[in-house]
């Protein structure tokens, strides 16, 4: 998790009046959006609080009813939504009907206004199913979480209100620097939801112009919060880049002679909103001292952002926006913080596509991410003619196929798609071959009987850590 920047109310020489729009960070607490996230921890979707997860466990895994609420939510699947195609493909600029959930839900009074909002989002079952699922567990809801820690959230809001003009003047100085498109007139929702306790992990998240921060109850940390929503207005801003910003800085990427290139973008959005929120906003903020410690929990991340740091620094007090240089120096930081990450698998794994011929998206999401970190994880299904996928064929991430069933088969035909491996052999013992491809993309097969045999092939995966580049069948 981040570290906390302490965020204090000091002169920001950035030179823009109107930064001081009273109403452009609107901070709030939303009891529809923490009732949407506390179901979505208590199914064990991706991209919720561990701590907060343990917390409701304690209080509710016998509980018959609400298991039975959180698997029918656990079902829902919101993960899809809008693709631009026209947007570069590294990018994936993509709403997904979780945002425009989230978006509504924050902005809702009570769950008839959300269900009026939401209305036409989704097809007419899943909303019936969402909201009644919903509406049945908010009991669940208040008595463990809400009512007790209603007050202390608002308590937090008001201190966080404090510091409008700030966050404004912050804005300005960010948005310049990612050349965003962002305006001023577009308000960000900087909403708290509350997780019980005093510590433990906390989990925030981008939105549309929603910014959903996790908040310890008890720990009444202000600077920490303020700390996490500069971080994830960073994302917002980089998503928001023009289509011809985002087309750009991509052609920049993929014009880099370096093997390391596609890593580094991929790594790019999180290794810089660290670097400016952990790393500028933090020294600026301290009178000049920069943090120690750890900037983020990812090792990756934190070390790519302390990379980049002093560079970052510099185009900002010089008012200068990301360009050609500072992409083709963070490669170079990348390449000598990371060398041997080309054949590492966490680290590819951080834009993976994963084909299998049935088994559920879910389960293999729940089984990849026990053991690795990723930012952009596809399911794509079934396998058939695999070896004209346009996605397989064209994409520029990672790969893992499952290979479940017809293996012999569907290995033949992997063969007329990756001539690296056309003198591999079927053999029944094999369990993995990885390798790089042409493209400089890793490819992992994984050879398993059953779906049940997936959680020991990504845990195996995970402790081999990375290829063996002399040789094709790694196990």
């Amino acid at each position: 998790m981040m570290k906390k920047v302490f965020l204090i109310l000091i002169i920001f020489c950035f030179g823009i009046a109107d930064a001081q729009k009273n109403d452009f960070f609107i901070f709030k607490e939303s009891e529809v959006y923490s009732l949407f996230n506390f179901m979505e921890t208590a199914a064990k979707k991706q991209g919720t609080s561990s701590n907060y997860m343990q917390y409701i466990d304690s209080k509710l895994s016998g509980d018959k009813d609400f298991q039975k609420l959180a698997n029918e939510f656990k079902s829902l699947d919101f993960n899809e939504g809008i693709v631009r195609q026209d947007y570069p493909k590294g990018r994936n600029y993509r709403k997904s009907y979780l945002t425009l959930l989230i978006v509504q839900s924050l902005k809702s009074k009570d769950l008839s206004d959300f269900n009026e909002r939401i209305t036409g989002l989704l097809p007419v079952n899943e909303q019936v199913k969402m909201l009644n699922v919903l509406k049945n567990a908010q009991p669940y809801f208040r008595k463990y979480v809400w009512n007790d820690n209603e007050l202390k959230i608002k308590k937090q809001i008001t201190e966080l209100k404090k510091y409008k003009d700030l966050s404004s003047q912050m804005f300005v100085k960010f948005n310049k620097f990612y050349k965003s498109s962002w305006e001023q007139e577009i308000p960000f929702y900087v909403t708290l939801y509350p997780i019980p306790g005093k510590s433990g992990s906390t989990v925030s998240t981008p939105h549309g112009n929603a910014l959903c921060i996790g908040t310890l109850t008890d720990a009444n940390d202000i600077e920490g919060t303020l700390s996490v929503t500069m971080h994830e207005m960073c994302h917002i801003l980089y998503q928001e880049q023009s289509r011809e910003v985002q087309l750009e800085q991509e052609k920049y990427f993929n014009e880099n002679p370096s093997q390391y290139s596609k890593l580094a973008y991929s790594y790019f959005n999180e290794a810089v909103a660290t670097a400016l929120g952990n790393g500028y906003a933090w020294k600026i903020l301290q009178k000049g001292l920069l943090d120690k410690g750890e900037w983020y929990n990812n090792p990756t991340i934190n070390l790519f952002a302390k990379a980049i740091y002093p560079m970052t620094e510099k185009y900002l007090d010089e008012n200068k926006s990301i360009d050609k240089n500072f992409i083709d120096e963070a490669i170079k930081k990348f390449s000598e913080t990371f060398p041997d990450s080309i054949y590492e698998y966490n680290q590819n794994f951080n834009t993976v596509n994963i084909f299998t011929d049935d088994i559920d998206g879910n389960y293999i999401f729940d089984q990849f991410f026990e053991y690795f970190d990723a930012n952009n994880v596809g399911v794509s299904s079934p396998m058939k003619n695999i070896s004209q996928s346009p996605k397989l064929l064209a994409d520029t991430s990672s790969f893992i196929i499952i290979l479940d069933k017809e293996q012999k088969e569907y290995l033949e035909e992997l063969k007329t798609v990756f001539p690296e491996i056309k003198n591999v052999n079927y053999d029944k013992s094999t369990q993995n071959i990885s390798f790089l491809d042409a493209k400089g993309r890793m490819i992992v097969l994984l050879f398993i009987n059953k779906k049940e045999d997936l959680k020991a092939a990504m845990e195996k995966l995970s402790k081999h850590q990375k290829i063996d580049k002399n040789k094709l069948v790694q196990y």
